[in-house]
Parts: C-alpha cells; sequence; structure tokens
C-alpha cells in the first residue's frame, strides 16, 4: 500500500505540474480582457481533483495526456466558476486560505464566474459533442444541487434527500470528469460507463468526508451558515427534543453559547453520527472501488482505487472489513 500510495504521490505531482502549464498559457489568452485579475486570483490555489481525475480516466483507457489537458481545464474552469457563485450565495468570506473573489472585488466575482463558464464550454467544443453534453448537464446539476443546499431544512428532509442533494452538487462534477476523461481517451462503451459510476460514486464519498471532517472540528460552520449535511440529520433524528431545538436553533444563525457547541460536539460522537456518516462514506468509496473491474488488472485501475482512498481518507482495510458499512 505505501508503494501504491507513493506512486499515486508521484503521479498526482507530475499530472498537476501539467496542469498548472497549461493554466498559465490559459492566462496569456485572458490576459487582454478587463476581468483578467479576477479570473487568474479565482483559478489560484485547490487542489485540483475533478481536472486530475479527468487526466486519470483517460490516461486509464489508453488517451495522452496532452490531447486531454483541455478538456481538464474546461472541468477546472467550471468547478472554479461554481465556487465563485456558491461563495457569493452563501456569503462565505474565505476560500482556499485567502478571502473570497466578491470580497475583494464585490459584485465583479460574479462576471468573473460568467467568463470561466463560458470559456470552459469553448474549451470543450473541441471534443465530440457528447462531451459538451455531458459537461453541460453536469453544470445544471450541480445548479440544482447548489439550490437545494440553501433551502433545504431539517423538518422536511430525509437522508435520501440530502444525499440526493450530494450527488447533484458535489458528485455531479466529477461523474462528468471522470466520464469525459474516459470518453475523450477513447474508451470502450464499458469502460467509459465505469468510469462514470466512478465518478459518481467517489464524488459523493468525497463529499460525505468534507462534511465528516466539519462537523468533527467541532465549529460546526456548515450548520450555523444553514447547510443540511448528514451528521447533523443524523443527529436531529436520533437525538432528543432537547437536541432538535439546538440544532434549528443554530441553523437558524442564533448564536450558540460555549456550552451548546460543547453539547453539539458530544452529541456527535455519543449518538454515533460521525461514525455513521463515516460508514456510509466508506459504503461509497468500496462502490468506487467496485466499479472499476472492467478497468482489468492495470496500473491505473490502482492509481484510480489509491485516488479514492487518499482522498477521502477511506482505507482499503476498513472496507475488506465493512463491505456493507451501514449494517455493520
Amino acid at each position: 500500500m505505501v508503494a501504491l500510495e507513493a506512486f499515486l504521490s508521484q503521479y498526482v505531482s507530475e499530472a498537476r505540474g501539467s496542469l498548472e502549464k497549461a493554466l498559465k498559457r490559459l492566462f496569456l489568452e485572458l490576459e487582454g480582457l478587463s476581468l483578467y485579475p479576477q479570473a487568474v486570483y479565482a483559478l489560484s490555489g485547490g487542489k485540483r481533483l475533478r481536472s486530475l481525475l479527468t487526466l486519470l480516466a483517460g490516461e486509464a483507457v489508453g488517451g495522452s495526456r496532452e490531447a486531454l489537458i483541455p478538456l481538464a481545464l474546461s472541468v477546472e474552469l467550471i468547478h472554479t466558476a461554481t465556487l465563485i457563485h456558491d461563495d457569493i450565495i452563501d456569503g462565505d468570506e474565505e476560500r482556499r486560505g485567502k478571502p473570497t473573489l466578491h470580497v475583494e472585488w464585490g459584485s465583479k466575482a460574479l462576471l468573473a464566474g460568467d467568463l470561466l463558464f463560458t470559456k470552459a464550454i469553448s474549451l470543450a467544443t473541441l471534443y465530440p459533442k457528447e462531451v459538451v453534453r455531458v459537461l453541460s448537464e453536469a453544470a445544471m446539476e450541480t445548479c440544482d444541487g447548489e439550490f437545494l443546499d440553501v433551502t433545504m431544512g431539517f423538518e422536511n428532509s430525509s437522508e435520501e434527500e440530502v444525499l440526493a442533494k450530494v450527488r447533484l452538487k458535489s458528485a455531479a462534477l466529477f461523474r462528468a470528469a471522470s466520464q469525459c476523461g474516459a470518453m475523450a481517451g477513447g474508451g470502450s462503451p464499458q469502460k467509459v460507463e465505469a468510469l462514470k459510476r466512478y465518478g459518481e460514486n467517489f464524488g459523493i464519498a468525497y463529499q460525505l468526508s468534507d462534511d465528516l471532517e466539519e462537523a468533527a472540528e467541532g465549529f460546526h460552520k456548515d450548520l450555523k451558515a444553514g447547510r443540511l449535511t448528514l451528521p447533523y440529520l443524523h443527529l436531529y433524528q436520533h437525538g432528543g427534543s432537547r437536541l432538535r431545538s439546538l440544532l434549528l436553533k443554530a441553523f437558524r444563525g442564533a448564536s450558540l453559547s460555549r456550552e451548546e457547541v460543547k453539547v453539539l460536539s458530544e452529541s456527535l460522537q455519543a449518538y454515533g453520527s460521525l461514525d455513521y456518516c463515516r460508514r456510509r462514506m466508506a459504503s461509497y468509496v468500496a462502490r468506487a472501488v467496485e466499479s472499476l473491474k472492467p478497468l482489468g488488472e492495470t496500473r491505473y485501475r490502482r492509481l484510480l482505487e489509491a485516488f479514492a482512498y487518499n482522498y477521502t481518507g477511506c482505507s482499503n482495510e476498513t472496507l475488506q472489513v465493512r463491505r456493507n458499512p451501514w449494517k455493520a
């Protein structure tokens, strides 16, 4: 496993280097635009996971990195545009360790997001129409998921609805990145479908991992911002009336005392809400890994497996013990 992690680290480092070089070339294309400073600012930093997955999926079916780079950039631009718009809607003031675009430039941030969306589609047109269609549909699903994210409440939401929101807002673009990478790389229909399933299941697991980490930190930022995530929904459904009242109080933006914050943090542990989310996350990682069987025994299949384990914090050993985690 250590050797595989080192191999993944090397792959990611090299692929990310290729992406950064391509971004610099893209910046030169945008240099004459009034929104150039905002575009560069927004695209600086980040893990590049979706664009990395585009390259990895495409190379896994025999595609060349050079031919896949514009598609990977398109995916990265779409993702960044959605972040810009999300930050405006949510009123978030920090992203990637620096002030968000709308904090720095006000309403011009909205135009920068529009610019990146437009450039993303322009890059996607270098590929077959089906690639453009899949990316466009994923972008629409992401918008739909963001709407659900800001309108969903405790009283009328089920676990299935929360996971459906995750599938739209977070997993749709991962799914499209993997699927389009496989299509652009010349993969067979069977392999394209396998990588499509991989991308969606990984995307759900990745978001659940993020939600889990946020809830476990103890600051409860998602809850206070009115974002309903699985750990808090589980606690709402399994805790008593006092806890439900406390969750609703925080969800509606009221200030919490130190004692109330402590009660929330301890209750997430005591009622098994964090463990439950962790098991659900592991189940989606298991599905992602299982979907890769049509790729055969190749180094890229192992890289994709390691990618799923590494970026969700889920170990191979955990999956072997809990193949169907929520029934464990």
